[in-house]
């Protein structure tokens, strides 16, 4: 017999609801079917044999101290990524390979999207299965990041193959300021393609992983809860290291352009895609992740794709808008990820009868709010600085108050998105940790996005 799933704000219900379907014979809660159901799921049957950690209700000064010191370094450091990524992005637009190949355009906001995605995912898994214990077993711990790793290697893969592609493709349409690519033209500067997205996404998600293990890890060892930090490292990072890795590998293969080496890589780079396969495939627990979560990376590339297009448009009437989206979006949607992260976690420890695992609706409210309220003085405090770099952005004190409303709105938007994300893929039978944090990130781009335009459109 089937029973219903409770939502998320009602912990006492989900926990019932475990206890009834670890009693009912044919949804037995066995190890198997809570490894399989888990985002990370590589831990053996003895791991989950251990009498699980009990974690005890923290009072609400000790929730605000705890996001106060954990989420508000995490978000500053965000912001230094976001900008050093956009220093990073305007220098290698001047390189030569940008200039020969122009499809790279094209191809770096869909990597840098699909890239950081794949990412999130992966920190908001490790940060799941860390918080239910699994890293205080070394031997498990090491266990879930490798079969994570090899996961976020072959996704890395697939999406470098993809962007590459769906580049190459639109290279095809004529822009009008060139002639159109003859065939042998073409099929160079496919591979090259090919070779850079396969070959930045590979590199790229090799750095970011090994950077998601050391950080889920050391954290949790240091008794700082991962959901806390994990997302907002990773997307800081993730974009700074995805462009600069870019720059190298395509300043190497624009120079051979005109040899077999590009193919070469391709072809080396998609016998390790299958190879990957093989080896994720064989994992039972990791397994059915290969077909998961690909629908909602679809959404997030077509959304920010659609945020780029506001951004261009706009840039000419208003030249200070294009510094201020990244900031705006990356802000907004890492407290969204948090709090994503922040609710997988109780429902997977609500779903395994951990003790101390029920949280309430009002917990969540207080967490809303204190997300929504650090936002407030990062923005403010980019917004100071970029006033003293850039000059030329005029900001009023009616500037100012349309701004802060406009980042108000933007992570209110991102924290409900995340609430109702989770409770209703939960409900549903599909892990959050897999499918949440696309939905935050695409729709993040391009509320920001308006929002900004129409702050810029007021003032």
């Amino acid at each position: 017999m089937n029973f219903p799933r409770p939502s998320i704000d009602n912990p006492t219900a989900t926990l019932e609801w475990a206890t009834l379907q670890s009693t009912d014979s044919e949804h037995l809660l066995t190890p198997e079917r809570l490894s399989s159901s888990s985002s990370s799921s590589a831990i053996s049957l003895t791991a989950l044999d251990h009498t699980p950690t009990v974690h005890i209700h923290k009072t609400h000064r000790q929730i605000i101290s705890e996001l106060t010191i954990e989420v508000l370094p995490a978000l500053l450091v965000s912001v230094a990524g976001s900008i050093f990524a956009g220093y990073i992005l305007g220098s290698i637009k001047n390189r030569p390979a940008f200039d020969k190949v122009p499809a790279l355009f094209i191809m770096v906001p869909i990597l840098l999207n699909l890239k950081s995605n794949i990412e999130l995912n992966m920190s908001t898994r490790l940060s799941t299965q860390a918080n239910l214990g699994t890293f205080d077993h070394k031997r498990e711990g090491l266990a879930v990041m490798r079969s994570n790793m090899e996961l976020l290697l072959l996704q890395s893969t697939i999406i470098g193959t993809c962007v590459g592609l769906i580049s190459s493709i639109l290279a095809l349409i004529p822009s009008g300021s060139g002639p159109a690519l003859g065939l042998a033209e073409f099929f160079q500067q496919s591979a090259l393609l090919l070779a850079a997205g396969l070959g930045c996404a590979l590199l790229g998600s090799a750095i970011i992983g090994v950077l998601i293990s050391i950080t889920v890890s050391t954290s949790h060892a240091l008794g700082i809860d991962p959901d806390n930090i994990g997302t907002p490292i990773a997307s800081s990072f993730g974009d700074m290291s995805t462009l600069f890795i870019l720059s190298l590998i395509t300043g190497l293969l624009i120079t051979q352009i005109d040899t077999l080496w590009p193919l070469l890589l391709v072809v080396l780079s998609l016998a390790l895609t299958v190879f990957l396969f093989h080896i994720v495939r064989q994992n039972e627990h990791m397994a059915h992740h290969i077909s998961e979560g690909w629908l909602p990376l679809v959404y997030a590339a077509a959304t920010s794709s659609i945020a780029g297009i506001i951004v261009e448009k706009c840039a000419d009437r208003y030249p200070g808008m294009p510094a201020l989206v990244p900031v705006m979006n990356g802000i907004g949607g890492n407290i969204g990820t948090v709090f994503a992260s922040r609710l997988s976690t109780s429902l997977h420890r609500a779903s395994r009868r951990d003790p101390g695992a029920g949280v309430s609706a009002k917990e969540h409210n207080l967490v809303m709010l204190i997300l929504l309220l650090i936002n407030i003085p990062v923005q403010l405090g980019f917004l100071a600085m970029h006033r003293v770099v850039d000059t030329s952005l005029h900001v009023s004190l009616w500037f100012v108050l349309v701004y802060v409303a406009a980042t108000v709105i933007h992570g209110l938007a991102m924290l409900v998105l995340g609430r109702l994300a989770c409770t209703i893929l939960w409900s549903k039978g599909y892990d959050p940790d897999d499918y949440v944090n696309p939905f935050i990130t695409g729709t993040g781009d391009m509320l920001g996005t308006v929002l900004l335009a129409l702050v810029f459109l007021l003032v």
